[in-house]
């Protein structure tokens, strides 16, 4: 399924130095791309060429911003980007903030009052203004109970005004210095207020302002986007046209660029799939996420509403031999920090493998009569299918625990676990290239990913703690403390570092990753290789 990547603004205030420059302020845009993690190429870009895009899922939910939150590299992100074009980009490897069709989002001292400010004169493909108008009515709508949309939580009591046509501001009702990665990866998507009012089926024709226009969209088979002549960077995009074509299986995606009938695969979540694609003379263009798959525990129902349950399952598995399994050539983590993360203890404090006390926490639970009996519910994917084959396997060798699995396509996936949380045990891709916005998503109570029901007050505040500061020793103390509070409680475990890759046919450049490892679509172009 690729990445399952998916919180209430709660914050607590920060004590900021006076004077303090507002350095963290998202760098301004102009009418030039960035160059930010383009591939290897010579020569200088090319106008012109029709590219296809090998994606992992269909948009099991249409693509209206208001109602997505599983913006995934291997689905909707990379629909988006290209319809809707983005206001704000976080690097996928630093987490820098960038500008795009927004030119700055700086805060007030605190944190509390956001100011953006837009690109001047652009327009949606139905002839609709994108200004700063055009954004309040997407936040708001976003609010609206009606709506129903999942980003709510990230808006709660946020208002909203127009200063001119291409500024406007957002009050939150607590600080956060943080608040520009947020806006980055859940509220850089505008869509046309017009269509939105006038269309009730707008999911399934979204009118964007971005580098592309849907043309043509036959579900499970591909989608042809065409190049917006009225896109706001003049000149752009290069390429005349997108077709995003839906593959599930690794190698066939491979397989399907190595022949000429693709010119990418985005993305490729496992090792042996990038290994695969260099042995076939594939180009890959990465960017080291930090974070990556977890296990999540279910801690609102049995067995796992039980801290020993889970615990045992920490203790039972040897996460460097489940990696070297299941991902043969990928590295198993020692830290929910990448480790090239500033945020990286150095010497991990994870729980080791202890096969003798897991025994124990699993005898005890029997004793006391509950037994461990859980199912395991994966999506229909090569890496977490053999996940869950391996948990079944290992814990076999203990006695008085059971494990079945549960495999689910990616609509009922997404309904049984991410919507009513009716499962036990799954697993979802968190990349972690700065612990914000990612991990209050995931861990905070309430948060928009925290499936697994899971709350604990010191972390709540060491969470608030880390968004309310910019001063790096306060952030990495704030989130050492929730590094230590989730190997203790084990809302989650990860199982496997996380890499942000797109493999690519030679001819394609111009490739950005950004957020948890999309691509920008105005910059991309082809030659003949």
């Amino acid at each position: 399924m690729g990445y399952l990547v998916h919180h209430t603004l709660r914050t607590a205030a920060a004590v900021i130095a006076a004077g303090m420059v507002l350095g963290l302020a998202a760098c301004s845009t102009s009418g030039d791309p960035a160059p930010a993690g383009p591939a290897s190429a010579t020569g200088d870009p090319v106008a012109g060429g029709d590219a296809t895009i090998i994606l992992g899922v269909e948009a099991v939910r249409g693509l209206d911003p208001a109602l997505l939150f599983n913006l995934t590299p291997s689905g909707d992100a990379n629909r988006m980007a290209a319809i809707y074009d983005v206001l704000f980009w976080s690097d996928a490897s630093t987490g820098e903030v960038h500008g795009q069709l927004g030119d700055s989002l700086e805060p007030d001292v605190d944190g509390t009052v956001w100011t953006m400010s837009l690109h001047p004169d652009i327009v949606f493909t139905d002839g609709t203004p994108l200004d700063a108008a055009a954004v309040v009515a997407n936040y708001e709508r976003i609010q609206d109970p009606a709506t129903a949309s999942p980003l709510a939580g990230l808006l709660e009591g946020a208002t909203f005004a127009v200063v001119d046509e291409t500024t406007l501001t957002i009050e939150l009702t607590e600080p956060n210095l943080q608040f520009d990665k947020i806006v980055a990866t859940s509220f850089t998507h505008i869509g046309s207020p017009t269509a939105m009012a006038e269309d009730p089926d707008y999911a399934n024709n979204p009118v964007g302002a971005g580098p592309f226009v849907l043309e043509e969209w036959v579900r499970d088979d591909h989608m042809t986007l065409v190049r917006n002549p009225d896109y706001f960077q003049e000149g752009l995009p290069y390429l005349d046209s997108i077709t995003f074509t839906p593959l599930r299986d690794p190698t066939q995606r491979i397989n399907t660029v190595q022949t000429g009938a693709a010119h990418a695969a985005v993305p490729g979540s496992e090792l042996a799939f990038k290994q695969a694609a260099t042995d076939a003379g594939l180009a890959l263009t990465t960017a080291p996420a930090g974070g990556g798959p977890v296990l999540m525990f279910n801690t609102q129902t049995a067995p796992f509403n039980d801290l020993r349950a889970r615990q045992a399952v920490q203790l039972a598995l040897n996460i460097d031999e489940l990696t070297s399994v299941v991902d043969p050539g990928s590295s198993a983590p020692d830290s929910l920090y990448g480790p090239e993360s500033a945020f990286h203890p150095g010497d991990s404090i994870f729980v080791e493998h202890d096969a003798e006390a897991a025994q124990a926490l699993f005898s005890e639970l029997a004793a006391d009569g509950n037994p461990v009996s859980f199912t395991v519910t994966m999506p229909q994917s090569g890496f977490f299918t053999r996940t869950a084959e391996y948990l079944q396997s290992r814990l076999a060798q203990y006695d008085d625990v059971t494990v079945q699995i549960e495999t689910l396509d990616n609509a009922t996936l997404d309904e049984r676990v991410f919507r009513k949380q009716d499962y036990q045990m799954s697993a979802q891709i968190v990349p972690v290239t700065d612990p914000e916005p990612n991990l209050a998503k995931l861990l905070q109570t309430g948060g928009q990913t925290n499936y697994m029901g899971f709350s604990d007050p010191e972390l709540d505040a060491a969470l608030d703690s880390g968004r309310a500061s910019v001063d790096e020793k306060e952030r990495t103390a704030a989130y050492a403390t929730v590094e230590e509070i989730v190997v203790a409680q084990v809302p989650i475990l990860p199982i496997r570092n996380q890499e942000s890759f797109t493999v690519h046919a030679k001819s394609l450049h111009g490739l950005t990753l950004h957020g948890d490892g999309s691509l920008l679509y105005d910059r991309l172009w082809l030659n003949a290789e």
